[in-house]
């Protein structure tokens, strides 16, 4: 393996047996970028921020909208949903570290001409922007108001330019979080597709191919979307392959893009959302 090799790493949600088989195929110092959703509806979310966070200064994490999650719930700002797997975090005794440590990480990181996010990055923002509103975001999780900022952190809320206080935080998040589907004309932000392509309505399109985004030209890792699957292009890698699903926990290696896989078993349906 290259001595200068990093390794992204897909959506973990608290499957630590299969993470911790990923991570046996790779050197001990290996660094590694974890793009989100590391705990929540898997069997141990608890052992796997702890693993994550005792990795130390090789690994990272791009904050996913399951790991926000967590740190309102903790905050008081919002409440646990019935199919969550992070009271044993919350009752934990080390919980207060893991949280600090948690909301410290960032929403976006730029390395080795990659750049790792959890949902992607706002098709009309370039990377200037995305990097000053990520940075924004980050400073006010990462300082001493960061439950208040949380407060207003549910809705969908739209990017707009101007946009101030909380619809503007709920926005900023929204689009490196919880992103999948834009609008094809207007490229607005869709909240209510949440499954693959095939069933989108034809008005709505992946946000990585809308004709006037941004970043096109940058080289963007992401997870989130589970039933988007593997996907390799010269400016897209998206790692999510539904490991919780019963699927496998992927990591993709740069700068030569060797994939690596480990098998999963089910810990959750991945069509919950639509019963009631």
């Amino acid at each position: 393996m290259p001595d200068t090799a990093l390794i992204a790493i897909g959506d973990v949600q608290g499957c630590l047996e299969s993470l911790e088989g990923l991570i046996e195929q790779f050197p001990d110092d290996a660094r590694l970028i974890f793009v989100g959703d590391i705990v929540n509806r898997g069997p141990d979310s608890l052992g796997t921020l702890r693993f994550v966070k005792n990795l130390g200064p090789r690994a990272s994490v791009t904050l996913g909208n399951h790991d926000l999650h967590l740190l309102a719930v903790a905050a008081g700002a919002g409440k646990p949903h019935k199919r969550d797997t992070i009271s044993d975090i919350l009752a934990a005794p080390d919980r207060d570290e893991l949280i600090d440590w948690l909301r410290r990480q960032p929403l976006m990181i730029e390395e080795a001409g990659v750049v790792f996010v959890h949902a992607g990055i706002h098709p009309l923002w370039p990377i200037e922007r995305a990097r000053m509103l990520a940075a924004e975001a980050a400073a006010a999780l990462s300082g001493p108001d960061w439950a208040a900022w949380l407060q207003g952190m549910y809705g969908n809320s739209h990017w707009e330019e101007g946009i101030e206080g909380p619809a503007r935080m709920r926005a900023i998040l929204n689009a490196f979080t919880r992103m999948r589907f834009v609008d094809r004309d207007t490229g607005e932000l869709d909240f209510e597709q949440k499954e693959g392509v095939a069933d989108a309505p034809a008005w709505l399109q992946p946000w990585f191919e809308f004709p006037k985004r941004k970043c096109g030209d940058l080289t963007i890792c992401f997870g989130h979307w589970s039933m988007l699957g593997l996907i390799n292009r010269p400016n897209v890698v998206a790692i999510d392959t539904g490991c919780l699903w019963g699927g496998k926990l992927t990591a993709v290696r740069f700068p030569d893009r060797r994939f690596f896989e480990e098998p999963c078993p089910c810990w959750a349906d991945p069509f919950a959302f639509k019963k009631k």
